[in-house]
């Protein structure tokens, strides 16, 4: 047998303990843990300061579009809404963007074209509208989307994990390399490759359903550039703020 003498114990005693307490705490990060979310509902505000860094270096792609940026403390004091056969929202968008007619998905079919300046009249009768600040260009720029969804089936979060199923097949397809950077039960925030321009571009997806529901019947979005980050989480917060729906008349 070989002699230990009583400090030499001690030390390995405090080795011992020290690499078994290290090995429960490497044990407790791999191993999975469950996630607890409750009802779907709008995304709770998310500070600017997140860190969004881009999949890839910013040599990676082409420089984006010189405009101004979007920057947050604005106040989004239009109000405007949009309906369909299940549901009539309410929304807001900020003082001075003006709409745009975005064509419906088939096999709806388009009556006014994309890109279409719409008129006061139009504006609230359309199932997809885009709003742009007056004088932005049409690509490169930043945007919010607002539509409503014929859905009478899928709660909130399905329908974010089907959207972001296809962004991934669309990925496939065009190569526009979809990057998820975080998600909420009811939102999705992301980044992709805008294609032919190779121009890194943030998008913000959130859906919503009218209160005592669960189908999503409102989806929005804001996308644009590195720049306008911290403005598309103002607008995307701010918006789900001020969004109320109710049930259309005999829904």
């Amino acid at each position: 047998m070989c002699r230990v003498s009583v400090r030499g114990l001690v030390v390995a005693l405090l080795c011992g303990l020290l690499g078994l307490a290290g090995g429960a705490l490497v044990a407790y990060l791999v191993q999975p843990h469950p996630q607890v979310s409750g009802q779907p509902e709008p995304v709770a505000a998310v500070s600017p300061s997140i860190p969004v860094d881009p999949p890839d270096t910013p040599s990676a792609y082409a420089a984006p579009i010189n405009y101004p940026t979007l920057r947050p403390g604005f106040v989004l004091n239009q109000v405007h809404t949009i309906s369909n056969a299940l549901a009539t929202w309410t929304y807001h968008v900020p003082e001075g963007w003006v709409p745009y007619a975005e064509c419906p998905q088939p096999p709806r079919p388009c009556k006014i074209p994309t890109g279409t300046v719409l008129t006061p009249k139009q504006v609230d009768r359309q199932q997809a509208v885009d709003w742009r600040p007056a004088g932005e260009p049409t690509a490169g720029g930043y945007l919010l989307r607002v539509a409503v969804l014929d859905n009478t089936l899928f709660n909130v979060g399905q329908t974010k994990t089907t959207k972001i199923e296809g962004f991934r097949q669309q990925q496939k397809s065009t190569g526009e390399e979809f990057h998820v950077i975080r998600k909420s039960p009811s939102a999705v925030y992301f980044t992709y490759r805008a294609l032919p321009e190779n121009w890194l571009r943030y998008n913000f997806f959130q859906w919503f359903a009218v209160a005592g529901q669960s189908n999503a019947t409102l989806q929005m979005s804001v996308a644009g550039r590195p720049r306008d980050v911290p403005g598309l989480y103002w607008l995307f917060n701010r918006f789900a703020d001020n969004a109320n729906g109710v049930p259309a008349k005999g829904s």
